[in-house]
């Protein structure tokens, strides 16, 4: 009978193994094939000008000054690249394509040390056909490099901090300080470095070679931060804006979520419910002084002292995170704070919350007027766990593209968390470490304000969301499905995961198909926040060569005002970016006369881009479509003609003046 069950298992795994190998190939083809024909993106495009100039002079140093520092070490890489033979295109894409491909060899060791390796084949052959994964290993940036840099970070975080081995502290380390030169989102793994000493000692009595280990990851956290907030693009240049540059006021919020303010904040207004905030406030420290004579651990201390602060200052999401890292490290345990000594501890979090709910409604100063009380429920339960903003970084930019994968993957590692806190017995140290981790980082990620809620900010995590999800759905089968033989509960557990990873938005067959037509390629059908997803691409290189074959170098005049265009059309003659134009600050350079990526003279104003018409010369103006509303009408009906419109309708060329002909 046990020979059965082992020839059952061999070719399950057999079985296994070729279907992930045939999505390793089907991955493999997406991700490479037509890698370098298509023009570049728009961050693309940014990425290989900085190239350039690290071609020209060894440095990613702009014409008119300063630096451009993001992805330092993939511009060089590129830029070997480039001088190997690749093209601009090729090189930075060819850069993430190999990680994507070294990010799936880490998340399969991860799911191997995880789970044994039929999770392993199971989460390799989900994502070598994720169209993120495929879509973003064919994007030249840094998203994909830093994804498999963060990767093989995590399988050497937990072979030291669970494992114990020593040698893999090495790596460990030399990935987290590499990690910012590939990323600034690197500056999260020097941080993570300092959870290694409470991960292995959860008490929090650390010893002296603990206590230098935390000296030396502090140490390190300080030129990672620095090199990834500093703005070097100022760097040795004349300053960036126009002397008499008016302060150009914040764009209008059209988020419905910005119709309020932390109630928080308007407190100091309520001198009546000032005084009573005394009673949560001394909830607190009598719940702190009950906690002391528990006598628990420093960390546990610590952890609940965080969580009671939290609840103070209204931040319940934030307060629930800590608590759950902590649950999740062993740091705090489930049967301890349901003990009657805890009771305080409850009691001042119940007192927090009922004192800010009544707060909030009994006021109207923090929210604008006239909601209705549904709006103002859903916006005080925003306010309530606005940092880190999770609902606006991470859930709906994904509820946006990928709901049912987004819903799939909340709702399986949510209920594998609280399985792991409340049994953690039953789940080895290894997940609950990985689920600490992905939490805390998804908090880091949410706190950071990116420039942009897109989903690419924390894509770094998602092969480490989909090993947990995978165990998670192993453990749920090997839990309800009783006395099953071990192969028919690897069998139920892979047709679980592919099968709900099958009905999920990230497997698009079709897509993969026709990876390199121009259909995909330029998100032709999809929506914007699809395009974003996957990030937007233009036919950029096709207007530069309309333009090439119309337009006159010697006698016209090329305004462009749609970036990547001067890539490849580099004959252009000004470039037109207002002063109230959002991307007119980044822009600027040297007093705002030079736009800083195409180094062309710049308009910086409708009237001056009118008075062009006046030199008696045709004039082209290349921009985006979207802004053919807002211009048309400053010009008079017989100057003002469209002459092409690209593929994807997102790009056009219109002739300014067409000069008359001598009767």
């Amino acid at each position: 009978m046990s020979g059965g069950r082992g020839n059952g298992r061999s070719v399950l795994l057999v079985a296994l193994a070729v279907l992930a190998g045939a999505c390793v190939l089907v991955g493999v083809w997406a991700r490479f094939w037509g890698l370098g024909r298509w023009p570049l993106a728009i961050d693309e495009y940014y990425f290989a000008r900085s190239v350039q100039n690290v071609l020209h002079s060894g440095l990613p140093q702009f014409p008119c000054g300063g630096l451009y520092a993001r992805g330092l070490l993939l511009q060089y890489l590129s830029a070997g690249l480039q001088l190997a033979g690749l093209s601009a295109e090729l090189a930075p894409r060819l850069l993430a394509a190999l990680s994507s491909l070294i990010a799936l060899w880490a998340a399969f060791v991860l799911a191997q040390r995880v789970q044994g390796r039929q999770l392993a084949l199971i989460v390799l052959a989900m994502l070598a056909v994720s169209v993120w994964e495929v879509e973003m290993g064919r994007f030249g940036r840094m998203y994909a490099p830093f994804q498999a840099l963060f990767a093989w970070y995590v399988v050497f975080f937990v072979q030291y901090t669970v494992d114990g081995r020593q040698r893999s502290l090495a790596p460990m380390w030399l990935l987290s300080a590499v990690g910012v030169l590939v990323w600034e989102g690197g500056v999260f793994l020097p941080l993570t470095n300092l959870l290694v000493p409470f991960i292995r000692n959860p008490s929090g009595r650390l010893g002296r070679r603990e206590w230098l280990y935390l000296i030396a990851s502090c140490a390190l956290v300080v030129p990672a931060y620095w090199l990834a907030t500093a703005d070097l693009r100022a760097l040795g240049s004349e300053p960036m804006l126009p002397a008499d540059y008016p302060e150009v006021p914040d764009q209008v919020s059209l988020s419905r979520l910005d119709a309020a303010v932390m109630p928080l904040g308007t407190l100091s207004s309520h001198p009546l419910w000032l005084l009573a905030a005394l009673l949560p406030a001394a909830g607190v420290v009598f719940a702190a002084i009950r906690l002391l004579r528990t006598r628990p651990t420093p960390l546990a201390l610590l952890s609940l002292l965080a969580v009671l602060g939290c609840t103070l200052l209204q931040q319940f999401g934030l307060a629930a995170g800590v608590l759950l890292i902590a649950l999740l490290l062993s740091i705090l345990e489930w049967d301890a704070l349901r003990s009657p000594a805890s009771r305080p501890f409850w009691v001042s979090l119940g007192v927090s919350v009922v004192f800010w709910v009544a707060f909030a409604l009994s006021t109207r100063d923090w929210h604008t007027p006239g909601l209705s009380l549904s709006h103002t429920l859903a916006l005080l339960g925003y306010e309530f766990i606005r940092f880190p903003d999770v609902v606006r970084e991470i859930a709906t930019p994904f509820w946006r593209v990928v709901p049912r994968l987004s819903l799939g993957l909340l709702v399986v590692i949510g209920i594998a968390c609280l399985q792991a806190c409340r049994r953690p017995e039953r789940t080895p140290k290894m997940e609950r470490v990985l689920m600490a981790l992905l939490l805390v980082l998804a908090l880091a990620a949410s706190a950071s304000h990116p420039p942009r809620h897109e989903t690419r900010y924390v894509f770094f995590l998602y092969p480490v969301a989909i090993v947990i999800a995978a165990a998670g759905v192993a453990r749920a089968v090997r839990a309800l499905g009783g006395p099953m033989p071990a192969a028919a509960t690897t069998a139920v557990t892979a047709i679980v995961c592919f099968g709900g990873f099958m009905l999920s938005e990230d497997f698009r067959p079709w897509h993969l198909r026709n990876i390199d037509t121009a259909a995909v390629n330029f998100r032709i059908g999809m929506t914007g926040y699809e395009a974003a997803h996957y990030h937007p691409r233009s036919d950029v290189r096709s207007a530069a060569q309309w333009l090439d074959a119309h337009v006159s170098r010697r006698h016209d005049i090329v305004i462009d005002s749609y970036p990547g265009i001067d890539f490849y059309y580099p004959d252009g003659n000004y470039y037109f970016v207002e002063e109230s134009d959002p991307r007119f600050e980044a822009w600027a350079c040297d007093r705002g006369q030079v736009q800083r990526w195409s180094n062309l003279p710049t308009i910086r104003s409708v009237n001056a881009l009118a008075a062009q018409v006046d030199t008696g010369r045709k004039v082209w103006l290349v921009l985006e479509k979207s802004r053919l509303p807002q211009l048309q009408p400053a010009f008079p009906p017989g100057e003002w003609h469209l002459e092409w419109t690209s593929l994807k309708r997102d790009i056009v060329i219109v002739l300014l003046h067409q000069p008359q002909k001598s009767s």
